[in-house]
């Protein structure tokens, strides 16, 4: 039975990958991006995109994500998975160099956006008893990484998102989990370290071809456990105390 999936950052890097390989196994794709600047791109990679929809969207307002859960209920009966995939990289700067204005930034794209998604689509989830948020992380979330803090401490805030939600739905077959992919082939990548590092990265397919077989099952994790995804192999799974 094809499923309905919804996925931030849609329009490139993992999120396309991950848009492709929904569509591929025949599910029905909501993607969301803040701007159209890569659909038409996007879009030229995927040879069959009568399942998908794409939505401009700035996840960091709440009026915003109120807009698109009522235009989700009126377009589906149901969802089956979220996936918190946005993100903004920023650049290389010490901890004292940041502006609040720069530092909030990463805390908005990276986290508040997540937040935003769950709080609104977790009741319909309750309502169904059942379904899966992935929020993807990073292993800047396992490890903060200097002269991105950040973005490290964003990242952070992701797992402790899921282990809450995870530990407050236990009533019902909702299960949240965060991957945390270390190192990956984008223009994110690119932007922060350069091309010559980004190409040496472990590519975004690879890491959707995991977050497919964490969907389908193939991965089983416990809810509110954290996986990362590094050097082209999982590397660790981890399930939060008490859960």
């Amino acid at each position: 039975m094809s499923r309905t999936v919804i996925i931030t950052g849609a329009s490139r890097g993992l999120g396309l990958s991950l848009t492709r390989r929904f569509l591929q196994a025949g599910d029905r794709v909501f993607g969301i991006s803040k701007t159209q600047q890569y659909w038409k791109s996007a879009l030229a990679t995927i040879p069959d995109h009568k399942n998908l929809s794409f939505h401009v969207l700035d996840l960091t307002k709440e009026s915003q994500v109120l807009k698109f859960v009522r235009i989700f209920k009126v377009k589906a009966s149901r969802i089956d998975i979220l996936i918190n995939n946005a993100g903004y990289g920023g650049r290389l700067m010490r901890t004292e160099d940041h502006s609040l204005n720069e530092f909030e930034r990463h805390l908005s794209v990276n986290l508040i956006s997540a937040f935003l998604m769950c709080k609104y689509f977790i009741p319909i989830f309750r309502s169904q008893k059942q379904g899966m948020i992935l929020n993807i992380s990073s292993m800047a979330g396992k490890r903060a990484v200097p002269n991105l803090a950040g973005y490290s401490v964003s990242k952070f805030g992701i797992l402790a998102l899921t282990q809450a939600i995870a530990k407050e739905n236990t009533d019902v077959d909702l299960k949240c989990v965060t991957v945390c992919p270390g190192g990956m082939n984008t223009q994110m990548r690119s932007d922060l370290f350069g091309e010559e590092d980004a190409v040496k990265q472990q590519s975004t397919d690879f890491v959707a071809d995991k977050i497919i077989k964490i969907a389908d099952g193939e991965i089983p994790l416990a809810s509110g456990s954290d996986i990362v995804i590094r050097h082209n192999k999982i590397t660790a799974v981890e399930v939060p105390p008490n859960s």
